[in-house]
């Protein structure tokens, strides 16, 4: 997620220099990463490891590096997260997701930073499952509003930077019950998710994010020949626990799998509780499979995305991204992009950006 940096100058290597350095020092620990012997713990699918007793672990750690055309170069050591999941019956489940960020951060003009890491809980929740196509899930997830704020796991993502759609549009989490349904119907499957009635809570710390929050989605989806298609409806509504007055925010999501192609897209849109100008964006990305171009190019893809975002204040922002995305083993991930545009806001940083994510 971005994040804004104070700024110190234009002081330190010219721009290309900078990108250049970045891009070296990338290349030298992703070679390193994968020429090294790989540990006997760790999974060789990057998939986490079974334990006996029905318990799952899994974890992975992403060190990323940036350098933004108005702002500071920086490498940091990003995100550790770790996973586990326990099965006590095949109907019932109970999952955690911690996670340590920000844990060291090096910006060009200051050095090493510390002063900014954290342990947050992403998620923690019991999910039962009532019927074979109704679950029911008590706890802390991600808010399930449209396509990308699902994932929110560094190595799942197809870029560094999420659109700057899809943050701070809505609540981020959302604690409390929610009821997923799946079906199928003559071809069609249906997805629908109720949540509420809290965002943002069983934080470790104070957070600027809390409040009541209640929302739904409903997707359905069908095969197209040899494609695949989905279209999915998101509406919100929440406020904080001292404000009486509420904010809403709506959104469509597509998301099309056609000759290996992954074509997704999101339109956000924000009413403000107490007035003033609306938030809205949008993007359309395509992760594109490179290998039927260069048969050497396996598993690499090449990234395409085109994204608008008007914030609360000042002329929207626009701008495209293009990127690669490799995963030269199942446990490693090495993301490179650029993202052009007219101007810069905490959410939306034109330059380079790069990422190594190592799945154990």
């Amino acid at each position: 997620m971005a994040r804004s940096r104070k700024r110190t100058g234009r002081k330190g290597f010219p721009y290309p220099e900078r990108v250049g350095l970045l891009v070296v020092l990338a290349v030298s620990m992703s070679s390193c990463a994968a020429g090294s012997r790989v540990p006997s713990w760790w999974h060789p699918a990057g998939g986490g490891s079974n334990l006996p007793g029905g318990i799952w672990i899994a974890g992975d750690v992403t060190l990323a590096g940036g350098v933004p055309e108005e702002r500071e170069a920086s490498f940091e050591v990003d995100d550790l997260r770790l996973l586990a999941r326990y099965e006590p019956t095949a109907r019932l489940a109970l999952f955690g997701d911690l996670r340590v960020e920000d844990l060291v951060e090096v910006v060009e003009g200051r050095g090493v930073e510390t002063d900014d890491r954290e342990v947050v809980i992403e998620r923690l929740y019991a999910e039962a499952l009532l019927t074979p196509s109704l679950t029911l899930r008590l706890g802390k997830i991600f808010t399930p509003f449209g396509l990308w704020n699902v994932i929110h796991r560094a190595p799942l993502t197809w870029t560094v930077e999420e659109p700057a759609a899809t943050e701070d549009v809505f609540p981020t989490h959302t604690t409390g019950l929610s009821l997923l349904l799946q079906t199928t119907w003559y071809g069609w499957s249906f997805d629908a998710t109720m949540y509420g009635p809290a965002q943002d809570e069983l934080t470790l710390r104070h957070s600027t994010h809390e409040g009541w929050l209640v929302g739904t989605r409903v997707a359905a989806g069908r095969d197209l020949g040899a494609a695949y298609a989905s279209v999915g409806v998101n509406a919100a509504g929440f406020r904080g626990y001292e404000r009486s007055d509420w904010a809403t925010a709506t959104g469509l999501d597509l998301e099309v799998s056609i000759a290996g192609h992954q074509l997704t897209g999101e339109l956000t849109f924000r009413v403000p509780a107490r007035g003033g100008q609306a938030v809205q964006g949008l993007y359309l990305q395509d992760a594109i499979p490179l290998e039927p171009l260069m048969p050497v190019a396996r598993e690499v893809y090449g990234v395409v995305r085109f994204e608008e975002f008007q914030p609360h204040r000042g002329g929207a922002a626009v701008g495209g991204l293009l990127g690669l995305f490799w995963r030269p083993l199942p446990s490693l991930i090495l993301k490179a992009d650029y993202l052009f545009g007219n101007r810069t806001l905490e959410n939306f940083e034109p330059g380079f950006q790069s990422s190594i994510s190592l799945l154990f």
